[in-house]
């Protein structure tokens, strides 16, 4: 298997081409360039930039963040804690553990108790459509996640490390909803005996 580059290593690689680029860009705009030429010269620096600058930022953030795996590790322990003989364990797991999620929270964290702009986010996760409500399904696990507009520019907040343990039911109604291996009359029955709303 081909070894993946480090985001340091991948930062490296990309700079000169995202470098040379751009300069292309600048230099087409105050030409004669056709619409076609100046059109492909910005689509090719907007990738080739877009995938150095989310090396640049992933450089900076943990491979691994043990924070996160400890919060997660707090929810499952407080989960298994109120609900382990009420509840069966393929519904006592925790959701969004990818790497994805794990970026995302990194990126909260350095920046812990400051807006941090969904922009920026987007760059993290290299998605312009999904990646804001990756960013708000932190918020279902219990963590401290907030957004608003700062000037109509909309921004994320971790405000703290604390959890909100009463997230908890609707993780597992979640995880009921989404299980296809159970008919609906089970799920209801689980739930109402282990004193979780359906809805």
């Amino acid at each position: 298997m081909k070894n993946r580059r480090s985001p340091e290593g991948e930062w490296k690689r990309l700079r000169p081409d995202a470098e040379h680029a751009l300069q292309m860009l600048l230099s087409e705009i105050p030409s004669h360039a056709t619409p076609q030429s100046l059109f492909e010269a910005y689509t090719y620096a907007k990738d080739i930039a877009a995938r150095a600058m989310q090396s640049r930022m992933l450089g900076d953030l943990p491979a691994q963040n043990k924070q996160f795996e400890l919060l997660r590790g707090k929810i499952k322990q407080e989960m298994d804690s109120r609900y382990k003989e009420l509840v069966p364990p393929n519904l006592l797991r925790i959701p969004y553990s990818g790497k994805t999620h794990e970026h995302l929270f990194s990126l909260l964290q350095k920046n812990l108790a400051q807006p941090v702009q969904a922009a920026m986010l987007r760059i993290v996760t290299a998605d312009n459509v999904h990646t804001e409500r990756r960013a708000r399904e932190l918020r279902e696990l219990g963590l401290d996640v907030h957004w608003y507009d700062i000037e109509e520019i909309s921004v994320y907040e971790l405000r703290s490390l604390n959890i909100d343990f009463e997230m908890i039911p609707a993780i597992i109604r979640n995880n009921a909803r989404k299980n296809k291996s159970m008919t609906k009359e089970q799920k209801q029955l689980i739930l109402r005996k282990a004193g979780i709303p359906e809805k």
